[in-house]
């Protein structure tokens, strides 16, 4: 299993570095977990706090229309940014190793990830304009993209996908509200149905990993 303790990092990579971007995903992983368990509590009382915990494409749709775009746009990019880094960082880490692990993990995420990976030898960095995916990112840290090269294509190719979402939202606006406004009726009970089916399947994701070969 490639976790934080058990894999082998190549001879070469920086233990800081490994480190590092363990500890920025734990931290950003933990986060997102809390924002979509109480996704319907801070979806109606503090909708900017949601995005900045949990920014689902969902979660930024719901909050379009209301909170400032470009305020929306900054944090909800710097903060898919952080995250990807941070894959990006183990992926440079761990190299071919990360995408053989996912391929065994689940076999048509893996087959994809070969794909894209093959796309990637042939554009370069050029891909996470259109696909700043975490998928994307592993394969520009396992391929050595210099950060002057990734951290630009990045920040645009995130820039893209938020602000497409943002007027998607905006534009849908009273339709997310009437989302909104139904949760707002039923505030503690769609929480605590939120909580349990995050912390379910997080269980549930957990004996599955104990229980896969290693």
């Amino acid at each position: 299993m490639l976790s934080s303790d058990r894999a082998i990092v190549p001879a070469g990579i920086p233990a800081r570095l490994v480190r590092a971007s363990w500890g920025l995903l734990g931290v950003l992983t933990v986060a997102s977990l809390v924002g979509t368990a109480f996704a319907p509590l801070l979806l109606v009382k503090a909708p900017l706090l949601l995005v900045v915990l949990a920014p689902d494409g969902r979660h930024l749709a719901l909050v379009a229309g209301r909170v400032d775009p470009w305020l929306l746009m900054g944090v909800t990019v710097f903060r898919r940014t952080l995250y990807s880094v941070g894959v990006y960082g183990l992926g440079a880490a761990y190299g071919d190793l990360a995408v053989n692990w996912i391929e065994q993990r689940a076999r048509s995420l893996g087959k994809a990830l070969r794909t894209l990976e093959r796309v990637f030898a042939r554009v370069g960095a050029v891909l996470l304009l259109a696909l700043p995916f975490l998928s994307v990112c592993v394969l520009a840290g396992a391929a050595r993209t210099r950060v002057r090269v990734f951290l630009p294509t990045l920040v645009v190719g995130h820039s893209l996908w938020v602000s497409t979402t943002i007027w998607l939202g905006t534009r849908f606006a009273a339709q997310t509200q009437a989302v909104v406004d139904f949760f707002a009726e039923r505030l503690l009970e769609t929480t605590v149905v939120c909580v349990v089916l995050v912390a379910g399947y997080q269980l549930l994701s957990r004996r599955r990993q104990r229980n896969a070969p290693p």
